[in-house]
């Protein structure tokens, strides 16, 4: 290590009188203050009057013969005036100069004064005042002794009163006042050197609040102690500060205590310290500010896509989702997904954290909510909602004359020639288009896309509205639904006008002929053969006739083909079908001059409607 040296020569606590005084005035240096004592009565009352450097205090009156000026090394010089209260002209003054020398720790230094005088017999004795009061070198006019090999005297000869000696590898104890004399007296008294030994500020540590709401300031006290000694001088001197952010000196700021108005950046700042007495001391370790913030916003990623009426288009039964919610806080906020529920009002949890994996949604649910809470602000509340717009399409519901639904492929039976009123409604959203279509190739009767009802009446149910009748609901993008149901009209039985009765000679039986004769009927239920009876001429009953009925392309439409034998060849007339003893038709049967081929067998038929009230077919056919 590099040796420093220090020197001072400097006559310290020089003691004189001023003309005519008759006060004895000597100085004592303890701790860092002087305290001058002079010889008198010490009841008595006295004034004086201190000049620190060049600067006057007031004259101050005293009870005693002592005065103390603290923390003496403030100042180069302090000298003090006194008088007693019985004579002001009798002044007494001494000046007392303040010797320093400062030194770093483990370097080396000389210290030097001048004594008033060498004794001529006997020793100079170097006296330490530090933490105690000790002795160090003992100086005769042939030698010195050295009570620890740190020390070493270079004043020749040995009895000059140019006193000087070195310190070796200084130490914090080293520090403190040095003088010398022949008695341990003089170790306080004037004309010593304070050596001051400097060494680095402690480590500084730093203090505060470092978890603050934004906006808030933070106040970052250092604290660190000087290391210089004597104590009596390093409280004499405040360290000053350097701040760091990122290792980067703050200019300005050389406070103890570093007041910032945290933002949310801070949390990407350290922040250390340095303290400076003479030397600079370690660096501090580095604290962060943890700002504490609410979040400004929820964000729901991805994006909900929203339509003009700022809702998210969902089909009922789909899942909502995947969505994660985040938001910007410190400490991080508890995030949970809730859905509402429409009908109630109430929300009902889906999720505990930020990310709603899927939910299956249905039309009560009507908004999807993220909810933030902020555990340092228990009133805190923050929510970010998707408003759902559930598209559904429900199951269309048949109802007719009011009050009585209809089930799928339901048949209904309704008498003829009374009214049927038929009322289809499908719910859904958006309104969907609603159709009635009739039989199988859904010929569309009825449509509205302004309603969920849709209304079709028959005033006067015919047989041929017999069919099957279908409600269809429709909306774009969903699956359409729909409800089949038959309507069957019950029709009594009679002949079908707009078809066409065939009579057809048959063949020879002995002396009778048979006729074939395809008759065809409206009737619902459909009728039972048996009860189809003929009737000759002369109003009696054919027995033996075969009859048939056949179905044909409409369900109240059936075709009756009956085998009638007539009783004899040649017996002619208006034969009359009946069905359950009910008169349907009758036939006109007539001779002919010529017998026809067998290609023309079949015989000419003309349809005339009876006069009577029950409106008979009659048929007219020549053999």
């Amino acid at each position: 290590m590099e040796r420093v040296m220090f020197t001072c020569f400097v006559v310290c606590g020089l003691l004189s009188t001023a003309q005519g005084g008759s006060l004895y005035i000597f100085p004592k240096f303890m701790d860092g203050n002087v305290t001058f004592s002079w010889n008198g009565d010490p009841a008595q009352l006295y004034y004086v009057l201190i000049t620190k450097d060049r600067a006057n205090d007031p004259w101050l009156p005293v009870t005693g013969t002592q005065y103390t000026v603290e923390d003496a090394l403030l100042y180069d010089s302090i000298s003090i005036k006194v008088y007693s209260s019985v004579s002001r002209e009798d002044i007494s003054n001494l000046t007392f100069k303040v010797s320093k020398v400062e030194s770093n720790i483990k370097d080396s230094v000389n210290i030097s004064w001048t004594a008033p005088f060498f004794p001529q017999a006997g020793e100079y004795i170097v006296y330490h005042t530090g933490n105690v009061n000790r002795s160090i070198i003992e100086v005769t006019s042939s030698g010195a002794t050295f009570f620890q090999t740190k020390y070493e005297y270079h004043s020749r000869p040995y009895n000059s009163k140019n006193i000087t000696f070195e310190i070796r590898d200084i130490t914090r104890d080293d520090a403190g006042y040095y003088n010398g004399g022949v008695s341990p007296a003089v170790a306080w008294s004037g004309g010593g050197v304070v050596l001051i030994v400097h060494d680095k500020p402690s480590k500084p540590k730093i203090q505060g609040n470092l978890n603050i709401m934004v906006d808030s300031y933070s106040n970052l006290t250092c604290s660190s102690f000087s290391t210089t000694a004597p104590d009596y001088y390093a409280r004499l001197r405040p360290l000053s500060y350097t701040w760091y952010v990122n290792n980067t000196k703050l200019f300005g700021e050389t406070r103890e205590t570093l007041r910032l108005r945290v933002t949310r950046n801070h949390k990407y700042n350290q922040y250390s310290f340095r303290a400076r007495d003479k030397l600079e001391s370690d660096r501090s370790d580095h604290v962060i500010i943890n700002p504490l913030y609410t979040p400004d916003i929820l964000m729901i990623l991805p994006k909900p896509q929203l339509n003009l009426n700022d809702n998210l288009i969902v089909k009922e039964g789909d899942y909502l989702g995947p969505y994660t919610c985040t938001a910007d806080c410190n400490p991080p906020c508890d995030i949970s997904w809730k859905y509402k529920d429409s009908t109630s009002g109430d929300f009902f949890d889906v999720a505990s954290t930020g990310l709603l994996i899927g939910h299956i949604v249905n039309r009560s649910i009507a908004v999807f909510s993220c909810f933030a809470k902020y555990s340092p602000d228990k009133d805190f509340k923050q929510i970010e909602s998707i408003k759902l717009d559930v598209l559904y399409l429900d199951e269309p519901q048949l109802v007719y004359n009011e009050n009585s639904p209809l089930y799928t492929y339901q048949e209904v039976l309704v008498q003829e020639k009374t009214p049927l009123h038929l009322f289809c409604h499908v719910n859904g959203n958006p309104n969907p288009t609603i159709r009635l279509h009739r039989g199988v190739n859904a010929n569309i009767i009825a449509e509205t896309n302004s309603s969920t009802w849709l209304n079709h009446t028959i005033a006067s149910l015919q047989c041929s509205d017999t069919d099957e009748y279908t409600c269809t609901g429709e909306t774009k993008g969903l699956t359409s639904r729909k409800k089949v149901v038959r309507i069957n009209v019950l029709c009594d039985v009679r002949v079908n006008n707009k078809d066409k009765v065939e009579v057809i000679r048959g063949f020879n039986v002995g002396l009778q002929r048979t006729v074939i004769i395809k008759l065809p009927i409206i009737a619902y239920p459909q009728p039972v053969p048996s009860r189809i009876t003929w009737v000759d001429p002369e109003g009696q009953m054919i027995n033996g006739t075969n009859d048939l009925l056949l179905p044909t392309y409409q369900l109240y439409s059936h075709l009756i083909t009956s085998v009638v034998l007539l009783p004899e060849v040649d017996y002619y007339g208006e034969y009359s079908v009946q069905y359950n003893g009910t008169p349907l038709t009758k036939i006109q049967i007539t001779k002919r001059e010529s017998f026809l081929t067998a290609s023309e067998r079949k015989g000419t038929l003309k349809i005339e409607m009876c006069p009577d009230r029950q409106k008979q077919l009659t048929v007219k056919m020549t053999m």
